[in-house]
């Protein structure tokens, strides 16, 4: 893409919670993308926190107007960890993983993150805001199991320059048909045909991970059963 559509903020709650409202209130229609260069409540899946250090990653939403079906809103997952993944690539960072449900990994370390909410009207999907948190120049994480572009390559990055390659390569993707999608995220799936162990229904569970479905739950494997887990039942531990 040659022109961008972004709205660069300071200062923000949320960039997803504040593309929302601006949905509601205005008549803005993909593609945009709002930036913030801080964010004070960031939000990941289960109520997570995602923090973020003032200045230095890319924390944006993108919208993307009236998903047809519940299967199209499963494709924006894929189509948002692919597009960190590319961005990457470019950035000459390769051996990334995706990490089920919505998470990119660079050497067994988080670097991005995915969270999509969506707005409805008169029940209805009339919109969706695909927030993206990914860590380019951070160099302390306080302890968590975190990465980022500069930890990997010790180069400082543009933020800017980040941000663009992201939307180009999300608004690039999200055209792209679901099948395709989701046999590109199979083929770097994190710990694909490895045991990983689940807390499921207050138990812990060691499960073979085979690939993700069309609907977006993880196909295990255990004693040579293959069943299907659903990421809102069920939590990756290690």
């Amino acid at each position: 893409m040659s022109q961008y559509t972004i709205e660069f903020i300071n200062e923000v709650e949320s960039t997803n919670t504040y593309l929302k409202k601006k949905v509601k209130n205005t008549s803005v229609l993909a593609p945009y993308c709002v930036s913030a260069s801080i964010q004070n409540v960031g939000r990941g899946q289960r109520g997570n926190v995602w923090y973020s250090e003032p200045f230095t990653n890319v924390i944006a939403s993108f919208l993307v107007s009236k998903p047809s079906t519940v299967y199209e809103l499963k494709k924006l997952n894929n189509a948002a960890t692919l597009a960190v993944v590319s961005c990457l690539n470019a950035f000459g960072i390769t051996q990334v993983k995706v990490k089920w449900p919505n998470d990119v990994f660079v050497n067994e370390k988080k670097i991005a993150g995915v969270l999509i909410e969506n707005v409805l009207a008169a029940g209805t999907v009339k919109s969706s805001v695909v927030g993206i948190g990914l860590n380019v120049n951070q160099k302390n994480f306080n302890g968590f199991n975190a990465t980022s572009m500069f930890l990997t390559n010790e180069v400082k990055y543009d933020v800017s320059d980040v941000l663009m390659v992201l939307y180009d390569q999300f608004y690039d993707r999200v055209n792209h048909a679901s099948s395709k999608l989701l046999s590109e995220v199979n083929n770097i799936l994190y710990k694909k045909d490895e045991n990983v162990t689940f807390e499921e229904d207050g138990r812990i569970e060691v499960y073979k991970v085979r690939s993700i479905l069309e609907n977006g739950n993880l196909s295990v494997e255990s004693d040579n059963n293959v069943k299907e887990i659903e990421h809102h039942k069920c939590k990756w531990v290690k």
